[in-house]
């Protein structure tokens, strides 16, 4: 009985030191080991894994407006909104999946389709260009995002006539102050509201045969497509605005055109100003774009190269470093013009 004892007792001694390992004179049991092992490695691989956060932190780093404080804090809100649905997921992880269930809680929301492209972009960007950076060699899984509603007009726009076009410039006319003067300067270019807005002084030349204005980058803006950049004569009544903000730029001997918007959220500020004094015509700013427009389409013989290279739509292929050789002079560009005066 004895000995049967001693037997039972050895084999038992023998499987515990199996299960339990001594290190530095310390036992621990082996399952404990091995979860800390295993959870140790993930750890280890999990951090290894580039994730969404590791993404925008690129995107913020190499963006080119990425100092601008409008951009950053456009892409930071839809960063959080990204992560606050899925967290800091990592990029192998990445599906399309994820993106339509991030455009349907958006949408969900009341976020127009229209505006829910622009979180997709900016999305789409950032992983593009942390893909780029961290050579993962796969394309973005947000790309080709499809959305019911794109498109549909929320807002359409009345009709512009010649008559409602001259009650506008009659009534900015008769209180010329800053903003009104940028929107009379719209009235014949077809310009948006921020590029008399946030234009140097500089960018006006009217020491010129042809006085003309540049479309150009600056410390407060960026052109996003090379078509943007050009130069438009200046006729009528924009002439007019044009000069008088001249002298009141230069009288405060500022750089800009209209120092008191000379800022990141400049043309904004001048847009809701125009619009509440506008209110009571039924016309907002971004309608002087629209009227220009229409009245070189009515002309029904310009032909459509020379009407972009005013408006700067088109065909991504910039007049600035062309401008005197090759493209449209501003010769050209004055007789359209003077065709659509108001």
């Amino acid at each position: 009985m004895k000995s049967s004892n001693n037997f039972e007792q050895n084999a038992s001694q023998s499987i515990f030191s199996k299960n339990r390992i001594s290190i530095h004179g310390v036992e621990f049991e082996e399952e404990f080991l091995a979860g800390l092992v295993v959870k140790h490695l993930s750890e280890q691989q999990s951090r290894a894994r580039p994730k969404f956060s590791d993404a925008f932190e690129i995107y913020m780093r190499e963006h080119p407006s990425s100092h601008r404080r409008k951009f950053k804090n456009v892409a930071l809100h839809y960063y959080t909104l990204f992560t606050s649905q899925f967290g800091d997921i990592a990029l192998d992880e990445l599906r399309h999946l994820h993106i339509t269930q991030y455009r349907d809680a958006q949408l969900a929301r009341g976020i127009h389709a229209n505006s829910v492209r622009k979180h997709n972009n900016i999305l789409n960007a950032m992983i593009n260009m942390s893909f780029k950076h961290l050579d993962i060699d796969r394309l973005s899984p947000f790309r080709g995002l499809q959305i019911r509603g794109e498109g549909e007009v929320t807002r359409p726009i009345p009709p512009i006539t010649k008559d409602l076009l001259i009650q506008v410039k009659s009534h900015l006319l008769k209180h010329p102050i800053a903003s009104r003067l940028a929107a009379l300067i719209q009235l014949n270019t077809g310009m948006r509201i921020s590029e008399p807005v946030l234009a140097r002084l500089d960018d006006l030349v009217l020491d010129h045969e042809i006085p003309h204005i540049w479309v150009r980058r600056n410390e407060l803006t960026d052109r996003k497509t090379l078509t943007s950049i050009r130069c438009i004569p200046l006729l009528g009544v924009s002439l007019d605005a044009a000069r008088e903000l001249h002298k009141r730029a230069t009288e405060q001997k500022s750089e800009w055109l209209i120092p008191q918007y000379a800022n990141e959220i400049g043309n904004s500020t001048c847009s809701a100003t125009l619009n509440k004094c506008m209110k009571h015509l039924n016309f907002r700013t971004h309608m002087f774009r629209h009227a220009f427009i229409d009245r070189l389409k009515g002309c029904g013989d310009i032909p459509v190269p020379i009407a972009e290279s005013i408006t700067g739509h088109g065909r991504n292929a910039s007049e600035f470093a062309n401008y005197g050789s090759v493209g449209y002079t501003l010769k050209q560009k004055k007789s359209v013009i003077e065709r659509i005066l108001i």
